[in-house]
């Protein structure tokens, strides 16, 4: 009895890194290179420097909060998109209550946490096709053709690096260094990775919600060995989910590492000036 209940324990983590790992890593590297980049626009500009990206990174952060409080039945009990002059640092917030009895609006606690990552993303793209639209058709093809006719083979470092260079090859082009729109995305493109990152209490939130979200696939896994199904085989399949999330998710880390190179740039060129 003790080695099936191993198993299955083993089995569930495989299926929840299955799940959220690929999130779980951007959030991470997100994290990591925004703290970074805020930092050093903070350093040369004070709290100036934060609000000159927050205006419009803050509420798409915090709607991608709310979204999903509505995606999971949460009620919204309060929300700030913007907030300034705060000394306790917070730009926004998105506060709500759920029902601790709903094993769905449990597991919605994850989403809810690292919503800002999913929003981030999806108006980058929603940039990305309605401003330059002949970078986004290739970047469209290359993941049709290339990526989703074979995700099982993808791995993170590979798929990192295929799609970096083809959405950088199709966005530095001097067809669009001449364009206003691609100063235009790459502003918004800037604002947006400057506050996708997860504060301390989205972390916090999210973690619960994980917490839940393996035991549910737990005793799903339970109960499949049970009656003879293996959940693993079934729950494996996101992997082509894996890759679509991936590859998407390039476009904002390559927007986070631009925007810290330029915030340590500007650094150094204020601080050689004084």
């Amino acid at each position: 009895m003790e080695q099936p209940l191993a198993d299955a324990l083993k089995i569930s983590f495989l299926e929840l890194i299955s799940l959220v790992g690929p999130l779980l890593v951007i959030g991470l590297i997100l994290g990591i290179m925004e703290r970074r980049a805020n930092g050093y626009f903070y350093a040369a500009f004070g709290y100036k420097g934060i609000l000159a990206t927050a205006w419009l990174g803050t509420p798409i952060h915090e709607l991608g909060h709310a979204l999903m409080c509505l995606v999971f039945g949460h009620k919204i009990t309060d929300i700030k998109l913007l907030m300034i002059n705060r000394t306790d640092g917070a730009l926004g917030y998105v506060s709500h209550s759920y029902n601790r009895r709903s094993i769905y609006q449990t597991v919605g606690n994850f989403f809810i946490g690292i919503a800002p990552i999913i929003s981030g993303i999806g108006v980058l793209f929603l940039c990305l096709h309605f401003l330059l639209p002949n970078s986004f058709n290739v970047f469209e093809i290359y993941l049709q053709t290339s990526l989703m006719s074979n995700p099982y083979k993808l791995t993170f470092i590979k798929g990192f690096g295929d799609t970096s260079f083809v959405l950088i090859q199709s966005l530095f082009t001097l067809r669009n260094l001449l364009n206003p729109n691609f100063w235009i995305f790459l502003l918004i493109a800037i604002c947006i990775s400057s506050h996708m990152a997860l504060s301390w209490a989205d972390i916090k939130g999210a973690a619960h919600g994980l917490v839940t979200l393996y035991l549910v696939i737990f005793i799903l896994t339970i109960m499949g060995n049970s009656i003879g199904v293996n959940m693993y085989r079934y729950i494996s399949q996101v992997n082509r989910y894996n890759a679509y999330i991936l590859t998407l998710s390039v476009l904002a880390l390559i927007c986070s590492l631009f925007s810290l190179g330029l915030s340590f740039m500007v650094y150094n060129l204020k601080r050689n000036r004084s």
